[in-house]
């Protein structure tokens, strides 16, 4: 027998609670029943991204919204600025270029950050960009971006700051309107715990009104016209009727467990898988700022990450995933975020340090597992202080 364990860095594990609510009867998107779970998951979702603004949500995958998101606010002509650490920020660029945008791209190595430093350089090489665009944490690097330091230059700049929290929100803090972020964008199938299919993105007004100044270049995902709907309760187009049913079990899951529990669990889980690799010698791809999302171990030139991944999945059902383009073979991630628990983060431990042996290396087996287990514990512990302190 062998089961499915996602640690990759989306999609990840969904809950049978809200997998078997994708399988309830279907409801008609313009009915009063389907309207009563929209508005449900509408104020939740405001819960989630920590916004008073409206929270949209698309049929797609995260790049819909961040495609809408450059639509959105800035116009064809205008500049934007975008970092480009990763796939995914490197996406940003490629978004904005279709659309018609001056992109002004701060590209640098994946192990490296999007600091302050690269942004003020940024501005000054491009002051007449409208919005600066940067990701939460970088997927394919696991690199974590320090978005609240990004969006006090941004605002003292007077630009916009849109962030691609596809990965990274839910397992690591981002509260929009306390950050002042204009735009807040995730996907279904990382933290939220869905399959995939849906994407979410938030405006605060400034966004809400740049946008209005200029027309779309989507239809489908054109977000003036979903604003308009959601003012009415509705999609503007047909809704994910069975997605909504899985969302609404989902959302209840997250709220119940707490947000900044979550963001906690997460952490844990990354300090515990990055002990681990660190036991072992192993060097992190994102040790200058490591995000809570997934952990990139770099392999040494004697193993090949992608047939790591495939060794994994094929005798025990592990998913890990390899790297992406020049990293494809050099790094194996392995995730912590989405409905992942303690235990489950010890058996992804163990089952790479029993892979690392396969492939030939000098592995004691245990030592990781034993590093992981110290971190945990030690969390339990001071959980349980603190909960006897709160009587």
């Amino acid at each position: 027998m062998q089961k499915s364990h996602l640690f990759t860095p989306g999609p990840t594990m969904v809950p049978g609670d809200v997998a078997l609510a994708g399988a309830k009867d279907m409801i008609h998107h313009r009915t009063d029943q389907f309207k009563a779970i929209y508005v449900k998951c509408a104020g939740q979702l405001k819960q989630l991204f920590e916004t008073s603004q409206p929270v949209l949500v698309l049929l797609g995958s995260g790049t819909a919204a961040m495609e809408a998101a450059v639509d959105a606010v800035v116009a064809p002509g205008e500049k934007m600025i975008s970092f480009n650490g990763g796939k995914f920020g490197e996406r940003w660029g490629k978004i904005g270029r279709n659309l018609g945008c001056d992109v002004h791209e701060v590209k640098y190595e994946w192990s490296d950050f999007a600091g302050v430093d690269k942004l003020e350089q940024a501005l000054k090489d491009c002051p007449d960009a409208v919005a600066v665009f940067c990701q939460l944490n970088e997927t394919a690097s696991g690199v974590g971006n320090p978005v609240k330091d990004l969006a006090e230059v941004c605002h003292k700049a007077g630009k916009l700051i849109v962030v691609d929290g596809i990965s990274g929100l839910s397992a690591m803090k981002c509260p929009m309107d306390e950050w002042g972020l204009d735009i807040v964008l995730t996907g279904s199938q990382k933290g939220l715990m869905l399959p995939p299919g849906l994407a979410f993105i938030a405006m605060s007004e400034k966004a809400q009104q740049k946008m209005a100044g200029h027309g779309a270049r989507l239809f489908y995902n054109d977000l003036r016209a979903q604003l308009k709907a959601d003012g009415k309760s509705t999609h503007a187009w047909t809704s994910g009727v069975s997605l909504y049913q899985q969302l609404s079990v989902a959302l209840d899951m997250m709220l119940e467990e707490g947000i900044d529990n979550i963001i906690h669990r997460c952490h844990v889980q990354g300090d515990a898988v990055r002990a681990a690799a660190k036991a072992h010698g192993f060097e992190l791809l994102n040790a200058a700022s490591p995000g809570d999302v997934l952990t990139p171990i770099l392999m040494p030139e004697s193993v090949k990450a992608s047939e790591v991944a495939k060794y994994c999945r094929g005798h025990w059902g592990i998913y890990f995933a390899a790297g992406q383009d020049d990293y494809k073979d050099k790094i194996v991630r392995i995730g912590h975020l989405g409905y992942q628990d303690h235990f489950e983060t010890i058996m992804a431990i163990a089952a790479f340090e029993m892979a690392m042996k396969h492939f030939g290396l000098d592995i004691e087996l245990g030592k990781g597992v034993k590093a992981a287990q110290e971190i945990l514990m030690a969390d339990l512990e001071e959980q349980e202080r603190k909960s006897a302190a709160a009587g």
